[in-house]
């Protein structure tokens, strides 16, 4: 599905934010939105979702959130390229959200991630990652 602007998928495990009018808020603000709601099942199924959304043309995703949405797409192996920006500055606060929760994930010592790129942005470094499966020994 190609179109000028990236379009905006949001996803919530029950549905709530959905039902509660964020797709109209969305809308509003001139954000194009593919579905109110689907059903991927609870828990959701990501790999229900990204058949989906294949199925309604949508070619290319990025997947933006927080700890839980990145631990679900990682530790599912869903991931075919990886950002990570890093800025010059410390969060020192033990409870504050990390970038991945704890998980069984497919990326370790054998199975590395391959350095794409590394690019300077201002006072930050984006590094972009590619999953690389190692042959298993």
């Amino acid at each position: 599905m190609r179109t000028d602007r990236p379009l905006d998928i949001v996803l919530a495990e029950d549905g709530v934010l959905l039902r509660e009018g964020l797709a109209g808020l969305l809308t509003r603000f001139g954000h194009r939105v593919v579905a109110s709601v689907v059903d991927a099942g609870d828990p959701l199924d990501l790999r229900a979702v990204l058949t989906d959304l294949a199925e309604r043309g949508v070619e290319r995703l990025m997947v933006e959130g927080g700890g839980t949405v990145h631990t679900r797409f990682l530790a599912a192996g869903l991931v075919d390229e990886l950002h990570v920006v890093t800025a010059p500055f410390f969060v020192g606060d033990p409870a504050a959200p990390r970038f991945v929760n704890p998980a069984s994930f497919p990326y370790d010592a054998r199975n590395r991630m391959r350095l794409l790129e590394v690019r300077p942005m201002g006072d930050v470094v984006l590094a972009r990652y590619q999953p690389v499966r190692t042959p298993e020994a």
